[in-house]
């Protein structure tokens, strides 16, 4: 054909013999078909067939590299159509339909991404797959069928961390912080050797002010993962505010006594995150929020000799 030989030797005299040239091939060859009602040509299109998919699939992969996403969902679909053809029985290139749910995706046509990714996750192709049929849905509108895509990936793929947070996040802007935490605990329950979920789920308490909560999540989570010196400053940040939240609360209080128990309260919960701020300095010698935060505790403390010891860090 000259198609191929033009293709193998980049000439573009005989690939662009006329405009669509691949495509008035098919149609040609569905000409034939249907006026054989005697199926007397099956056998003889059946290898061309093939390699006309092919010539499509490579099609469509040259307009999806230059960035053409219409037109490379144009050959990746007609690729599919031909392999789908009753004349043939080969197996279907899922990587072809993935390359499709791509371009589909590309040009904004939802309804198809859908379809394909869909279709991909029944058998269960990637994580990946339920990932952007979440955000197809999402750009639908659809937040219930966002939320079940990723309900369904979830029970579909063990490596489902990125569709478990995803999930957790879609709950958090509907501010549905029980549901949240549910997720979070039937991961942890899953994988309990993953610190992501407990500190996740500190996080979630954290930014929802439980701080209390989220100290004993992030303790968990420290647990798991003794030597990550974000969980550290965050259980430290939690009982910094503790310590501030009861110090403006003891500002109303008129009766001496409660007062000075109040202060205590608040001393207690700033000396542990003292203590917590301190753990992540010595695993992050140099990070400049750690510095200055201890620095402002230590001030609120009196304690002269680490005020002076840390000062040397500030820059």
């Amino acid at each position: 054909r000259s198609y191929q030989k033009g293709i193998a030797v980049n000439d573009k005299k005989k690939y662009e013999l006329y405009p669509d040239q691949l495509y008035v091939a098919i149609e040609s060859y569905e000409k034939a078909l249907a006026l054989d009602t005697r199926a007397r040509l099956n056998s003889q299109l059946e290898p061309l067939y093939v390699l006309l998919a092919n010539d499509f699939q490579k099609l469509g992969e040259k307009h999806f590299q230059s960035k053409n996403y219409g037109e490379a969902l144009r050959a990746f679909e007609q690729a599919i159509q031909i392999i789908d053809s009753p004349i043939l029985s080969v197996k279907k290139d899922t990587n072809l339909v993935y390359n499709t749910a791509l371009a589909a995706y590309e040009t904004k046509e939802w309804d198809k991404a859908i379809k394909y990714l869909s279709k991909l996750n029944e058998g269960y192709y990637s994580p990946n797959a339920s990932h952007l049929l979440f955000n197809a849905y999402l750009q639908k509108k659809d937040t219930l069928s966002a939320e079940n895509a990723l309900f369904d990936g979830i029970d579909r793929y063990e490596e489902n961390e990125d569709l478990v947070l995803l999930l957790v996040d879609l709950f958090l802007q509907k501010r549905d912080l029980e549901r949240a935490v549910a997720v979070l605990d039937s991961a942890s329950a899953e994988s309990p050797s993953e610190y992501i979920y407990p500190y996740t789920k500190g996080l979630v308490y954290q930014k929802s002010e439980n701080y209390q909560e989220a100290i004993e999540a992030y303790k968990e989570a420290a647990r798991l993962a003794p030597d990550e010196v974000k969980i550290n400053k965050n259980i430290g940040t939690c009982y910094y505010n503790i310590g501030v939240e009861i110090d403006e609360n003891a500002r109303s209080i008129a009766v001496k006594s409660s007062y000075l128990s109040e202060k205590e309260r608040s001393r207690e919960a700033f000396t542990s995150a003292v203590d917590y701020f301190e753990k992540a300095l010595k695993k992050d010698g140099d990070d400049e929020e750690t510095v200055e935060t201890l620095y402002q505790l230590y001030k609120v403390l009196g304690m002269r000799d680490n005020i002076k010891n840390i000062e040397k860090k500030l820059k």
